[in-house]
Formats: structure tokens, sequence, C-alpha cells
């Protein structure tokens, strides 16, 4: 991942964790064994979290360090219709099915 990708990405992450109350559960997630199901089932701002970096993380290598709040926004759609279709994925499964597209 570029220096610009991570200075977004950390950039994103900052802004949303200004956003954010005490977590009120784990406060570490591994994505790839977080289910669809529970994906569901956190908070907005957690899910807002996990989509900000979702969308760094399959930001393409040269791609320049915008956040795109209306992609964000479809995408977070798109992956919360797979999740609850397909509630047994885990969540980098599914990311990447939505977000590779």
């Amino acid at each position: 991942m570029s220096v610009i990708q991570w200075t977004a990405l950390s950039f994103g992450g900052l802004l949303l964790l200004s956003q954010v109350q005490e977590p009120t559960q784990d406060s570490k997630f591994h994505l790839a064994e977080v289910s669809c199901k529970t994906f569901t089932e956190f908070s907005q701002q957690e899910q807002a979290m996990i989509m900000s970096w979702l969308q760094g993380f399959y930001l393409p290598e040269h791609a320049p360090a915008i956040i795109d709040l209306k992609k964000l926004s479809s995408d977070k759609a798109k992956l919360t219709e797979h999740c609850i279709n397909q509630p047994e994925d885990d969540l980098m499964t599914a990311a990447e099915a939505v977000m590779r597209q």
C-alpha cells in the first residue's frame, strides 16, 4: 500500500474515530474472522469505520487519496445486502465479492 493510501486511510480512520464513543465490545476486529451476520449487528459507527478501512484497502495502488462518501455509502449498502443474504460468509470474502466489482 502506498504512502498516499496509508495517509488517506489514516485520515479517514481518525475522522471516524473522533465520532466514536467508548467501544462496547472488543476494540479489535480480525475481519477475516468476522461473519457477515456479526457485521450486520455492529453499530452504524462500527460499520462506517470498517467500510472506510475496506475502501482504503481496495483502493488501487496509485489512485488519488480521496474518500468518496457516495461510494462508501453505496459499498456499505451492497455489503450489507450481501451479508443479509449470506450471513455465514466472513467479512473479507463478502467485501472481495462486493468491492472488487
